[in-house]
């Protein structure tokens, strides 16, 4: 039986490990060449965008092995 957690709980777990796993992967250099800052923020260029969502889906894939979202 898989525990249910918040839908957005299960967002931020995903989004801080597939970002740690990507930084840790790559290396302080290479994610931060990755990294476009504007407008008081930061996001990843395409090539960045494209990375993170391989770690993401990865990530969300192996966390649904335990946890379900809340509906």
């Amino acid at each position: 039986m898989k525990t249910k957690i918040p839908t957005d709980a299960f967002v931020a777990l995903t989004d801080d490990i597939a970002d740690w796993l990507m930084l840790v992967s790559l290396g302080d250099k290479q994610y931060n060449s990755l990294v476009v800052y504007s407008n008081g923020g930061d996001s990843f260029n395409d090539e960045g965008q494209d990375i993170y969502n391989d770690w993401n889906d990865d990530v969300e894939q192996a966390l649904h092995t335990y946890f379900d979202k809340e509906d």
